[in-house]
């Protein structure tokens, strides 16, 4: 129970909420982008887009969770995503007016919230209808907006076109017909002044008239980012929009559909991706390796399709989050420009073939196979180790201890629905892969620290000569001192390690049914994979009773030692993904992910130590028994 107790308190502590000055962290924000202002005027631009994200890091992350937990995730991300939109119209030389304009609008979205986030008036998580799709691009298409902003995007669309073609007539029709019939007469534009912000709706409009007054005059840079911001501020400005606005859209029929289109979320990467890789060309390699790290959550993470293909077929995922890992560590190791356009179309490809699995109908049977396959690749590698230790306990007479395994088990399955949702609600859906990733990475060095404890532990033990005397004496003792700890903390990482995981891949499941015959059949794929988990179990614990005692220890230290060093390879990889540091590649080892092996220098150097540790531990063990049989 103490145990138990500590690390309740220990995962409290992440979710602290109090001590935060809020209006102390506004006024920072709003100094800083004065700052931010005057650098810009200054041409100072590159210092200026660094100053804009210590005042996202530094100061709004704090409130951050304030916005998140009392005014809804979709709040918080449109907000965050300003800071996103500020510093791009930095990079992009945007004219100076706009970006004040941005800023000022972010500022008073910020006075706004104030008042309530202080007072924390409900402690409500708020879903947003599309699960954060919106946010990442993909519209609603339940929404009645949702066709005028197609339009919008398509007539946007039209006028690059014409950009390209230096036709400034052109220009000028397709930018009058989105400003007039698409956002001023379909209503759009009275219910984002009316429900959003006045000064959301003056930014919109005044970029309009820059491409319309400016035209071909622009440069390419300012005019792109210039149809960016259009685009992605009236998207924002929609996910404010309440049901009461709804009432002023064109009133259009639309049918419910939770399949979503994950195309232009390749694309999307794909256009990233290719500006990451002139940054990298034009030597700003640091900017090149965090744009690379924000696409990965931003567009694969932030838009579901992680969670998506990672239900359907595990492996796919970890090789995509792979490739987008060997991207950011050939840039960090100055790579040659077409190695690394080379690893973007092996990302490509897998984005592809992810977009086509993920794509059309998700019938019952497929989501049945799907939530089948779930549990039973996610429950394995737990069920192994809880196998050992529970035939270990038998074996030596210790079925006392059985508590142990038991009550470590039911925490982790609690604890791991707790932090799928903590995550979910405290950092929403563009920050939720990120601390996934790290906070299972952590988990899974703990969790390799007591394996190889444990491992040493038994393999120490099968050295002993005189089995019934040394069961009844030294096992005992060490079960009722410190050691029952450890077997208690090695079962619970076990299981929460992936439990959060597994959640949120049924999660995205969930979003896919749409049907009581749905859900239903997910409900079936759950139930017999846990069902057949555990027969294997019982399997695996019945085979394990009948080994020698002996030979039973060797083995299993040997699975423990296996697994230990394979995680602490998947470990650092889920760090070098939750963008803790950028990996050092090293060219001529492939990466073979069964064995948590990954062509990175801080995995390996791990692993190798990990390995020269179990071969001298072997030898000391080897001569302690040696030793100790000659003194009998």
């Amino acid at each position: 129970m103490k145990v138990i107790i500590s690390f309740i308190l220990v995962m409290l502590m992440q979710v602290h909420l109090f001590g935060i000055d809020y209006d102390k962290e506004a006024k920072s924000i709003e100094d800083i982008f004065i700052n931010v202002m005057q650098l810009y005027k200054d041409g100072k631009s590159k210092e200026a887009r660094e100053l804009t994200q210590s005042a996202y890091f530094s100061h709004f992350e704090n409130l951050e969770s304030g916005i998140r937990i009392n005014l809804g995730q979709k709040k918080a991300y449109a907000m965050e995503k300003q800071f996103g939109d500020i510093r791009k119209a930095i990079k992009a030389s945007q004219n100076e007016q706009i970006l004040q304009a941005m800023i000022d609008n972010l500022n008073a979205e910020i006075k706004e919230v104030l008042p309530t986030i202080k007072g924390g008036v409900k402690l409500v998580a708020e879903k947003s209808e599309d699960n954060g799709l919106s946010a990442a691009g993909i519209e609603v298409a339940s929404s009645p907006w949702s066709d005028t902003l197609k339009q919008i995007s398509a007539d946007l669309q039209i006028v690059i076109s014409a950009y390209d073609a230096k036709d400034a007539q052109a220009i000028k029709t397709a930018m009058n017909k989105i400003k007039f019939d698409l956002y001023r007469n379909t209503g759009l534009e009275i219910a984002i002044r009316r429900y959003a912000t006045g000064r959301m709706d003056q930014m919109i409009q005044q970029i309009m008239g820059v491409i319309i007054s400016e035209n071909i005059n622009l440069n390419k840079e300012a005019f792109t980012q210039s149809i960016k911001d259009i685009d992605e501020l009236i998207q924002t400005a929609v996910n404010k929009l309440p049901k009461e606005s709804y009432a002023l859209a064109p009133q259009i029929e639309a049918a419910e559909d939770k399949k979503v289109d994950y195309a232009p979320v390749v694309q999307n990467i794909k256009q990233k991706m290719a500006d990451v890789l002139k940054l990298y060309e034009s030597g700003n390699v640091s900017d090149a390796i965090s744009d690379a790290g924000d696409i990965y959550f931003d567009e694969y993470e932030a838009s579901g399709m992680e969670n998506k293909i990672g239900a359907i077929d595990n492996p796919l995922k970890t090789a995509t989050e792979a490739s987008f890992s060997k991207i950011v560590s050939l840039m960090k190791s100055g790579a040659s420009s077409d190695k690394i356009a080379l690893e973007q179309e092996v990302l490509y490809s897998k984005l592809e073939a992810s977009s086509e699995k993920t794509s059309g109908e998700t019938g019952g049977l497929a989501l049945f196979i799907y939530a089948l396959s779930i549990i039973l690749r996610e429950g394995f590698e737990a069920l192994i180790i809880i196998a050992a230790v529970v035939a270990y306990l038998i074996k030596t007479g210790n079925k006392g201890h059985l508590n142990l395994v038991y009550s470590s088990v039911g925490v982790a399955i609690i604890f791991s629905f707790v932090t799928a949702y903590a995550i979910n609600l405290i950092f929403g859906v563009s920050l939720a892969g990120q601390s996934r990733e790290i906070l299972e990475g952590v988990v899974m060095l703990v969790a390799t620290l007591l394996l190889f404890y444990v491992g040493f532990w038994l393999l120490s033990n099968a050295g002993a000569k005189k089995w019934s005397h040394y069961i009844q004496g030294h096992i005992s003792d060490s079960l009722s001192s410190g050691d029952s700890k450890a077997l208690w903390w090695t079962v619970f990482l076990a299981v929460y390690r992936e439990g959060a995981e597994t959640v949120l891949f049924y999660q995205a499941l969930i979003f896919d049914a749409n049907s009581s015959y749905d859900f239903s059949m997910i409900g079936a794929g759950f139930v017999v994979g846990v069902v057949a988990l555990l027969i294997a179990y019982f399997i695996i614990k019945a085979f394990s009773l009948k080994i020698p005692i002996k030979p039973f220890f060797i083995a299993t230290s040997a699975i423990i030692f296996y697994m230990s060093i394979v995680f602490v390879g998947k470990g650092v990889m889920e760090l070098v993904e939750g963008k803790l540091f950028v990996p050092s590649i090293v060219d001529s080892i492939p990466t073979i992910s069964w064995l948590g092996i990954y062509p990175y220098y801080e995995s390996l150097v791990p692993q190798f130590l990990m390995i020269l540790a179990l071969i001298s531990g072997v030898f000391i063990i080897k001569k302690r028994e040696s030793n100790f049989n000659k003194g009998e």
